[in-house]
């Protein structure tokens, strides 16, 4: 596992507004990383229209993942605003609002598991909760596991902008895993990924266990790239 995919941050980037006289004049481009032929890539375009003055990180019915759009300069384009595939973090900042964050706590999972941490200790068992997190596989035979998420929108958009920034000649696919957890350790983990979870599954009997695995789609690695729009 690894440790969430953005630094904390008062005032988030995504979250940023953009001055509308700048917004109305500049062309939205669409990441050629998302795959997507020009009708889908003009029907997102009117989709991210209304939000570049208000919140950046979106869900549309015309993509199967979470979007953002920030405001990109570089070389190539200049100022523009890009559309791109939303981080697990961005996701699951857009899922929980500010006035819901404190409550946003781990679904049930309607069951208990028992846990026992050595040979001469107790078992315990106690009620289950829902933990997600994404997964993307390597050619190599390896793969690298993101962070843990209370949405599984969240862990799925990690999964899906992770493989997305890796070549494409590395990334063998891509996956949502589902996680059946002990109550009393889902928010350490939440807290501390990987170094928790790498000491959790040293008990004899792991409070986290993998309940489902589901493949994610990845867009085919469209050579050309998708034209701004204005």
């Amino acid at each position: 596992m690894t440790g969430k995919d953005t630094e904390t941050d008062p005032q988030p980037k995504w979250l940023r507004p953009i001055d509308p006289l700048m917004s109305a004049s500049l062309p939205i481009r669409i990441d050629p990383r998302l795959g997507v032929d020009d009708d889908t890539g003009y029907r997102l375009q009117r989709d991210a229209e209304p939000l570049l003055t208000i919140v950046t990180v979106f869900v549309t019915s015309n993509y199967d993942n979470v979007l953002a759009a920030e405001l990109t300069d570089d070389a190539e384009h200049g100022l523009h605003v890009l559309v791109r595939a939303a981080t697990g973090d961005e996701a699951a900042y857009l899922l929980c609002p500010d006035n819901e964050r404190d409550e946003d706590c781990p679904e049930s999972a309607g069951r208990d598991i028992t846990w026992q941490q050595a040979e001469d200790s107790e078992e315990t068992t106690e009620p289950a909760v829902v933990l997600w997190s994404g997964e993307v596989l390597l050619k190599t035979g390896m793969g690298v596991a993101g962070p843990f998420y209370t949405h599984q929108s969240a862990a799925a958009a990690w999964a899906f902008s992770t493989a997305l920034c890796m070549a494409p000649a590395e990334v063998f696919g891509a996956q949502l895993v589902r996680w059946l957890c002990a109550e009393s350790k889902a928010d350490l983990l939440l807290v501390s990924g990987d170094g928790e979870f790498r000491r959790l599954n040293r008990f004899l009997m792991a409070p986290i266990r993998t309940a489902a695995v589901f493949p994610i789609a990845l867009p085919e690695r469209r050579q050309e790239s998708v034209g701004a729009f204005s």
